[in-house]
């Protein structure tokens, strides 16, 4: 046969099988980088023997006879899962991504720099207390006795030539301000209302950022100081940071809890799910801690070693952001005569002034190019805070940040470890005296059936104005004057009736007397929760956990309501729009997977207000980063102010006199309708009824750095089609994409249901990804698809009893 076929022959003997034989090799070589679940002992620095035990799904369960040796276990575990991930928390917090991406990380890097995360997580380690410096302590020893045994490396560092820097105490406090940093939008958010406010009419103001441009500005000399380029240039920043998964529009969370007379079982019930932009593996690693007073388990966060949500078996707790405004930008005034000299409260005084390197790797294949050079970095501080605006070298205009996550006596890791022992509701609400940062709202339930909510962390009280515009800073007229004190925080404790939620609403009423923010998220996440838990209070009917499971995986979208009534009133132009309209008028605005009415409504409405608003950026038709922003506020528009701008504004944003009916916009709606249709035929072809959402919105769960590389992405990142919108329960983005039609890169993150009964837990809870970061593994992708359907797995240790995957015992 091979005779008769030469040139197949050649390619089977010369390529075919050595390729195949250095892919089997390279497979089995790099299976070794796995954990080992055969019994084998090793010896390393505990106190006594601790055991570490997967469950079938990969979740660890520690043993410890010490709670220092469980801490010591978790960071063991935590390398053997997720090392490449450390590394790169490590190095997105250091500003060190450059050395091993290039020259595609060199914003992000400048910007940590700038930040100076380090510098505070070094002096909120000298002010924590001595057990929490031993947590910390114990987490790196066992960070570092994984490294030490030279384990065969992930596919990632072999891939980059990178081997991994042992952990310090200050890498989980660094890596804990960059969890705050993701939860923190209010500087971005500052400077996109200023240059929206440069151009935008009043009426303009209202329809699309739902505040007056009285209400944002409270000095003039700031807006004619404050240049447009330079802010609109700050601005892609946050474009770069959300590359690497930090921050973006729709970080937010649910969190209910729900008093035990509404429950089957008579015991209060907890639910959570926080969001966060997606990726593989996900931020959260589920564990459960013994030692000997530690008892706890649900969601750690990779690079920390306490349980941030989950119970102990007496308390049970879990989280959303509270979107408080806790960033504040200044902009600063140099002195003309001395440009190391800016004016600081009437008074000229010297920038705090360093220099840092960037080492940037040269592009692949590295060894065949030239060294980059290095990037030299001049970094200032003022009074205010870091300059943040020297990245971009607007050294002629000095924008500083306030943030309270810089401030040096942050203690909010010994909040979290004190939680972790938690008894009691004085017990839970002492351990957050000391929390700082990110602002949270933080739900409670307990075995005694008391159910509780409190907001943590510091909030700012300002001198003049609510921080929703760069201030100057040369006076003292917008210094903050202090915080919000801990007897003052958001608090509530069994109320009347029976049930807390939180979903990044606004948790105080109008009397309350400190301001928190003015950019919550909209109330429909928070309205559907309490009309589901509503709907069964009402009918005296009994709430069960397979009722909460439902509400966590609810896609009825509520905000869309008003503006589908008018949407119901339009005329169809042509027998294709009469078709597509008639699946909207029987929708109840169920953003569920297989709906075409879901898929019409939202396609439609990207291109409604790409059309409705689009005069609102002619201004800026020859500065295009400013032409930009005011895009993206108007694509992120809520359906209320759609309806607002086609019936009710004074903006005329239709070009003709609006009404309460659709006719003077008619033409508007129908070519916007119109190009919908066309997009979803380029998706989906021209049979209407094959229109799903789920079709054409998938859920990306990318990688770091191989989600950017086409030739392997396939392999790394993981997709699944997907339901829901930013406003359900069930949370999911849609981004357009040209090639792929609509990505989801923001949701629940993981969801937890915990209820505690006298001698028992039932802990429910879903990782979104898995809990493995190696790809080889078998538990890098194996909850992506129950998670998407909204299905559980039940955190016991029964399940493992039997089996001890590995021993560690004293050196």
């Amino acid at each position: 046969m091979f005779k008769s076929y030469p040139i197949l022959s050649r390619f089977l003997v010369f390529v075919f099988i050595p390729l195949l034989a250095i892919t089997t090799g390279a497979y089995i070589y790099l299976r070794r980088s796995l954990p080992v679940a055969d019994g084998r002992s090793i010896k390393a620095s505990v106190v006594q023997p601790v055991t570490i035990t997967r469950d079938e799904h990969g979740v660890v369960i520690i043993n410890a006879k010490t709670d220092r040796d469980a801490f010591f276990a978790i960071g063991y575990a935590q390398a053997q899962d997720r090392l490449w991930q450390l590394e790169l928390n490590r190095r997105i917090a250091e500003g060190r991504l450059s050395e091993i991406f290039g020259h595609t990380t060199v914003s992000q890097d400048a910007l940590m720099r700038a930040l100076d995360l380090y510098g505070a997580a070094e002096a909120s380690w000298s002010r924590l207390s001595p057990e929490a410096q031993a947590s910390l302590s114990a987490y790196a020893a066992g960070v570092n006795a994984w490294i030490r045994q030279n384990p065969v490396l992930p596919p990632e560092f072999l891939a980059l030539g990178v081997k991994p820097d042992p952990w310090r105490e200050v890498d989980s406090l660094a890596w804990a301000k960059v969890f705050a940093l993701n939860l923190g939008n209010n500087m971005w958010t500052e400077i996109s209302n200023l240059i929206a406010s440069q151009s935008l009419r009043k009426e303009q103001m209202v329809d699309l950022l739902g505040y007056s441009q009285a209400d944002l500005l409270s000095n003039d000399k700031v807006t004619n100081a404050a240049k447009g380029e330079t802010l609109a240039e700050l601005l892609q920043f946050q474009r770069k940071m959300e590359d690497i998964k930090i921050g973006g529009p729709y970080v937010g969370s649910n969190a209910w809890v729900v008093s035990g007379r509404f429950t089957q079982d008579g015991r209060a019930i907890l639910a959570n799910d926080p969001h966060l932009r997606l990726q593989i593996p996900s931020p959260w690693y589920v564990a459960h801690l013994k030692g000997e007073k530690l008892n706890v388990s649900g969601m750690t966060l990779v690079g920390l070693p306490v349980v941030i949500f989950g119970q102990n078996g007496e308390i049970a707790w879990g989280g959303t952001s509270m979107m408080a405004d806790v960033q504040d930008l200044y902009i600063e005034q140099p002195n003309p005569e001395d440009p190391t000299q800016y004016k600081h409260n009437g008074a000229w005084v010297p920038f705090q002034t360093t220099s840092q390197t960037i080492n940037i790797r040269a592009d692949f294949p590295a060894s065949f190019r030239a060294p980059v050079e290095s990037v030299k970095l001049g970094i200032r501080k003022t009074l205010d805070g870091p300059v943040i605006s020297d990245v971009i070298g607007a050294f002629d205009q000095p924008v500083a940040l306030r943030w309270t996550a810089l401030d040096g006596d942050d203690l909010s890791y010994e909040s979290f470890l004190r939680v972790n022992y938690a008894h009691d509701w004085s017990s839970f609400k002492d351990a957050f005296k000391t929390y700082v940062a990110p602002a949270l709202n933080m739900l409670y339930a307990d075995k005694s059936n008391n159910i509780g909510s409190l907001g943590v962390g510091r909030i700012p009280i300002r001198s003049k104005g609510k921080g929703r515009v760069p201030v100057s800073g040369s006076t003292n007229e917008y210094t903050w004057t202090g915080y919000i004190p801990f007897e003052a925080w958001p608090q509530r404790f069994n109320p009347d009736q029976g049930y807390i939620i939180s979903a990044n609403d606004n948790p105080v009423d109008a009397n309350y007397r400190y301001f928190i923010s003015a950019d919550w998220a909209p109330p429909s996440r928070a309205q559907r929760i309490q009309q589901l838990l509503q709907d069964k209070i009402s009918r005296s009917e009994l709430i069960s956990i397979d009722y909460i499971e439902r509400m966590q995986g609810d896609t009825v979208d509520l905000s869309v309501r008003n503006l589908l009534e008018f949407l119901k009133q339009v005329p169809a132009n042509g027998p294709e729009q009469q078709k597509a309209l008639k699946y909207l008028s029987t929708w109840n605005g169920d953003m569920a997977r297989d709906s075409q009415a879901a898929a019409i409504f939202f396609v439609w409405m990207r291109y409604l207000r790409e059309e409705l608003f689009s005069t609102a950026a002619k201004n800026y038709w020859d500065k295009p980063r400013e032409a930009d922003e005011i895009k993206k506020i108007a694509s992120s528009t809520s359906y209320d102010q759609i309806l607002n701008a086609l019936t009710r504004s004074a903006s005329n944003w239709c070009g003709n006199e609006v009404a309460a009916t659709p006719g003077p916009c008619s033409t508007l709606l129908s070519d916007s309708l119109n190009r919908a249709m066309r997009e979803l035929k380029k998706l989906r072809g021209s049979n209407m009824d094959s229109w799903r959402w789920g079709d054409v919105h998938e859920t990306l769960y990318a990688h770091t750095p191989f989600s950017n590389q086409k030739f392997v992405a396939h392999i790394f990142e993981r997709r699944i089609s997907s339901g829901g919108s930013p406003n359900t329960i069930n949370a999911a983005n849609a981004v357009y994409s040209e090639s792929t039609g609509y990505e989801q890169n923001f949701s629940a993150a993981f969801r937890q249901i915990i209820q505690i009964k006298d001698s028992s837990v039932y802990h429910l809870y879903m990782n979104s990804t898995g809990q493995s970061g190696n790809v080889l593994g078998n538990h890098y992708d194996d909850m992506i698809k129950p998670f998407r359907d909204v299905q559980y797995f039940v955190l016991d240790d029964s399940k493992a009893a039997n089996r001890i995957d590995l021993t560690i015992i004293p050196e």
